[in-house]
């Protein structure tokens, strides 16, 4: 009676353990604070001012607390003293706010003399076939693109709206009139770009396992054929050999994506890799042209890791859409069993079993989505989806070798295109 009570002791704590590793495979950090720098001025990308304009500036932090009397402001860069500016000079100006070692958004003033106006456009970067709209703003703040003509590389377009099926950098410039006299803009710039594929090689892989090395070899072999893919090396330890990179909730993924013995791998989450882990196997999807585009900013504050993602459909967004972002590791030297080392001809012949050197590149470390993924809202195309994530980086972390994958799958956990990112990198649509 009593092993049977132990039994069913351990049992039930194993099922307990089992589902909340299920329902919960990570735990966030609590949110790091951050500044949202604000004005009476106005919060838009672009505000313009007339000369000898005075603005005060307020910082809210997102723990609710007025942080306004506390920051420090910077107008490009210079500190200022209070919290109030007057702009004595035309120009362009940013304006920052600083309390310790937390640094708020950056709010954007144009001044301007009253026969002057400021040209804006809403994407300076947009996807092919998407509309752009320029704006051409005075003194006042009114926008009076209606009554001007633009210029897109040296001609005339029709109204203040542009969208262009090629790829390129572009010109624009904005005639208007004041007064009876003919004025022109500045030149900005902006650019137009086809999203390309960003394939998702997953390595199902560990440091115990002798055949492993052979997939790592031709993830090597494909990254230097083309920059569009996504690694990710998830790490499984062995029954007596430990492996310090394991995931813990590697389990769930081999349950979910039918992964048995190791070596495995697969591409886009569900498409085996198979042996040999032909190169041409990823290359035939990779760089291909797709309508979803993923960029990714990420800070470090401190310990403290920020990521900002933002994904744009040409099409719009599919019902079961959802947003996985994973933290990666590279550069861990561990050694690694190798039963290549006495394969005539192989890479890795004589270089030792176990390879006490090995370096170990995409290590999966931390998922700060679910695992899956998680949900995005409904999204109409060309309208962007921004979603942020943060994390306090454990101390055994190397910051410097760390990269932010980011990847939307749909319904069935197919990726659908990915991007990655150094941590501290500002990664823009591609």
């Amino acid at each position: 009676m009593k092993i049977y009570l132990k039994f069913l002791s351990l049992f039930v704590i194993i099922a307990i353990v089992s589902c909340s590793k299920k329902e919960d495979p990570f735990v966030a950090s609590d949110p790091m604070l951050t500044l949202e720098l604000k004005s009476d001025a106005g919060n838009g990308e672009l505000e313009v001012l007339s000369l000898n304009d005075a603005v005060v500036f307020t910082v809210t932090g997102s723990d609710g607390e007025d942080y306004s009397e506390a920051s420090n402001y910077y107008i490009n860069d210079t500190p200022i003293t209070g919290r109030t500016y007057t702009f004595s000079a035309t120009g362009t100006y940013a304006v920052k706010a600083v309390y310790n070692d937390i640094t708020s958004n950056i709010l954007n003033f144009e001044v301007l003399a009253p026969t002057e106006r400021a040209l804006t456009i809403d994407f300076s970067r947009a996807m092919k076939n998407q509309t752009i709209t320029f704006g051409l703003l005075d003194s006042n703040g009114d926008d009076t693109a209606s009554e001007a003509t633009f210029y897109v590389n040296g001609n005339v377009i029709s109204g203040f709206t542009y969208n262009s099926a090629n790829d390129g950098s572009f010109e624009v410039y904005a005639e208007y009139v004041v007064d009876n006299e003919s004025f022109s803009t500045p030149v900005k710039n902006f650019s137009v770009y086809t999203p390309k594929r960003k394939v998702v090689v997953e390595d199902y892989t560990g440091t115990w396992c002798g055949f492993c090395p052979a997939v790592a070899l031709a993830i090597d072999t494909v990254k230097a054929a083309t920059n569009h893919i996504s690694v990710v090396a998830i790490h499984e330890t062995g029954s007596t050999l430990p492996d310090p990179m394991h995931f813990d909730d590697i389990e769930i993924l081999k349950d979910e994506f039918g992964i048995g013995g190791l070596p495995q791998a697969r591409l886009n989450r569900t498409q085996k890799w198979l042996d040999p882990y032909k190169k041409e196997d990823v290359l035939a999807m990779a760089g291909n042209e797709t309508n979803l585009s993923i960029a990714i900013d990420s800070k470090m504050t401190g310990s403290n890791l920020t990521i900002d993602t933002k994904l744009m459909y040409a099409n719009g967004s599919e019902a079961g859409d959802k947003l996985v972002v994973y933290l990666v590791e590279s550069g861990i030297i561990y050694a690694q069993t190798n039963y290549f080392n006495n394969t005539s001809g192989h890479p890795l012949e004589g270089h030792g079993n176990p390879i006490p050197d090995f370096v170990h590149n995409d290590a999966l470390r931390n998922s700060l989505s679910d695992i899956f993924g998680d949900a995005i809202a409904n999204t109409s195309a060309y309208t962007e989806y921004k979603k942020q994530y943060s994390i306090e980086i454990p101390s055994e972390y190397n910051v410097d070798n760390l990269s932010v994958i980011v990847m939307v799958v749909n319904a069935n956990n197919e990726a659908k295109n990915s991007q990655h990112a150094e941590v501290g990198e500002n990664k823009q649509y591609e």
